[in-house]
């Protein structure tokens, strides 16, 4: 049995021990030294001296031979002996190794290494894990909240100058920040737990597609917590959110034609955002970024910029011309007005929907891919047009459309283009249609 180089503490019960590690016996309040009287020859050695009208008795432990220094002080001579014999034990138990000149340990430093064993732990392990839970505990103690970190993490990934993001993107980190510091801002990075997130998502009175882009940025916000160094692992990053498949829903003719007509009505600055939507199949933010230059009206050519899912792309709509008659009338009556509106994009977006009174995720781009499918029967040029894999394409839009909607969907044009093809504003028109003054015309097939 192993003790330290610096004798073990008194026995249970002596409150009053001292362990001495002066070199020689300690003075008198005096000036005369104290007398030692010895009980004990045989190493280590036992003294009995007086102090303050007190028996103590001391244990000297110093030994070159042994490796080992120290002395220990005892209220009673049993104590004393007893300590001494233990040591005496451990020497004639671990000669050999004190020979060598190894320093033992103590019974308690014996027992915490007992206790490591069916870890597979040793002492050093030990001290080395604490030291460096301590060392942890003083770090964690600097981090600062998430309702700190929240803003320069929107800085960090809003402002990146080689790899820039879209304008959706960047408002959608300012909207995602408010809900984390909503729900963790009063915590540090390191606090937050997989219960903690999945509690906040629970919250949220919405579908499960949108509790999934909340996922997403509070997945993000953790991931840059780590490179930041303020957290070793993401809390967010085993939640897996199931999103039952859905229906696709689509709008019929009558549909879309009150949809144009709100906004030749109401918002004509978005007329061209809707008709891209629902007469090209691009995508909700595709739509937003096409400018007049990017229209080829001669080829039939739309060119996408390389800031969506789709990636940079060009693609000829030649078959369905109800896209390129809507363009050429919006461009003739606002000559000098961009395509998109330049502000309130998403505002207007909303008050559209809210007029409609019923809508659907992707519904336009749904329409198209079902109804351009029923025109041409070309499930490759769907796909390609769409910038969608041929089996996403067969899954979704390879449905059963009336002929009569579809050629109602594709002849709706604009009445001012009507009136210029020579066209009359009676043939093919719906009942419907005639009664709203002619603002948007059935083309007759």
């Amino acid at each position: 049995m192993l003790i330290d180089n610096v004798t073990r503490g008194s026995s249970v019960g002596d409150i009053n021990s001292v362990v001495s590690y002066d070199p020689t016996p300690p003075r008198s309040e005096g000036k005369k030294k104290q007398k030692y009287r010895l009980i004990r020859k045989k190493y280590p050695k036992i003294y009995r001296y007086e102090k303050s009208g007190g028996e103590y008795f001391v244990v000297d432990c110093r030994s070159k031979q042994w490796g080992l220094k120290g002395r220990k002080n005892f209220n009673n001579e049993v104590d004393a002996v007893k300590y001494a014999q233990e040591i005496d034990e451990q020497i004639q138990k671990n000669g050999a190794a004190v020979s060598n000149n190894l320093i033992y340990q103590s019974k308690d430093i014996e027992r915490w290494s007992v206790m490591l064993q069916p870890h597979g732990k040793t002492l050093v392990d030990a001290v080395k894990h604490y030291v460096g839970y301590l060392e942890g505990q003083i770090k964690a103690s600097f981090i600062p909240n998430i309702c700190d970190l929240v803003e320069p993490w929107k800085t960090e990934m809003t402002d990146e100058v080689l790899n820039p993001i879209a304008h959706r993107t960047s408002i959608e980190y300012k909207s995602l920040g408010k809900f984390i510091i909503r729900k963790f801002g009063h915590m540090r990075p390191n606090e937050v737990t997989k219960k903690h997130v999945d509690a906040a998502l629970k919250e949220i009175k919405a579908e499960q597609v949108t509790r999934q882009k909340y996922l997403q940025y509070t997945n993000n916000f953790f991931n840059w917590c780590i490179k930041q160094k303020y957290v070793p692992e993401n809390p967010a990053a085993d939640i897996n959110l199931k999103i039952r498949r859905k229906e696709v829903k689509t709008f019929n003719s009558e549909e879309v034609e009150n949809l144009l007509r709100i906004c030749q009505e109401k918002y004509p600055s978005m007329l061209g955002y809707y008709c891209l939507c629902v007469f090209a199949g691009i995508r909700p933010s595709e739509a937003e970024r096409v400018e007049w230059e990017h229209l080829n009206f001669e080829a039939r050519e739309i060119f996408v910029v390389d800031k969506s899912k789709t990636g940079l792309r060009r693609f000829v709509i030649k078959d369905a011309d109800t896209l390129w008659h809507w363009l050429e009338h919006i461009k003739a009556t606002r000559p000098n007005e961009p395509l998109n509106p330049l502000v309130a994009h998403e505002n207007m977006q909303r008050k559209i929907r809210e007029e409609m009174g019923v809508w659907h995720q992707d519904v336009l781009r749904h329409t198209f891919g079902s109804c351009y499918y029923n025109l041409i029967h070309d499930l490759n040029k769907v796909s390609f047009d769409m910038g969608n894999s041929v089996a996403v394409c067969r899954k979704h839009y390879l449905r059963a459309v009336s002929k009569s909607d579809v050629m109602k969907l594709w002849g709706l044009r604009p009445s001012s283009i009507a009136a210029q093809s020579g066209e009359s504003k009676s043939d093919g028109l719906t009942e419907t249609c005639q009664k709203k003054s002619g603002f948007l015309e059935q083309e007759s097939s």
